[in-house]
């Protein structure tokens, strides 16, 4: 038997599986209820008592203070970020962005130490990038709210500073809302 016959008698046989149906079940019969239990005896021994007045004050709901999250960092990032802290200090703003950039290369997800390179790049005059680097912070803050508000005004300082009135005013109001 060659492959055509073969694939003869086989596509009919397929397209007659494919269109099989079993056999539709009969529905349940739909029955009569019994009726319902007298509950007239348990009803007499129900004894309600008529509900006493207290002074009870409802207040609306108040949510939790938000409190500001602590960043976690491995003790390299810690040592760098003291070290950068000592530079800064020191008046030396060139070591303290290499040594941000440095504890970046360990933590490149950590929104804090992106917003503290933009706010050593806007000490140093260098608002567009401040602004650019307070951005990635904002994409990084996650959940820490204190973080976002802070590098919105980052951004509209650093806006306002390069001559973007606009541009600070979106920034301004955008953590205004984060208050």
């Amino acid at each position: 038997m060659n492959w055509k016959n073969f694939g003869a008698l086989l596509l009919p046989g397929l397209l007659l599986a494919g269109c099989y149906t079993a056999q539709q079940r009969p529905a349940a019969e739909i029955g009569q209820r019994p009726p319902p239990p007298d509950n007239t005896e348990r009803e007499s021994a129900v004894v309600v008592a008529p509900a006493r007045e207290r002074d009870i004050q409802i207040s609306a709901y108040e949510p939790a203070p938000v409190l500001p999250l602590v960043p976690l960092h491995s003790k390299a990032v810690g040592s760098l970020l003291k070290a950068a802290q000592e530079q800064e200090r020191n008046n030396d703003l060139n070591g303290a962005v290499g040594t941000i950039e440095r504890a970046l290369r360990i933590e490149p997800r950590n929104g804090h130490l992106w917003y503290r390179l933009a706010d050593l790049r806007y000490t140093q005059g260098q608002y567009g990038l401040a602004s650019d680097l307070a951005s990635k912070s904002l994409t990084l803050a996650g959940a820490d709210v204190v973080l976002k508000r802070d590098s919105w005004q980052l951004i509209a300082k650093a806006k306002r500073a390069s001559g973007d009135i606009t541009g600070a005013k979106v920034a301004e109001r955008k953590a205004r809302m984060l208050n």
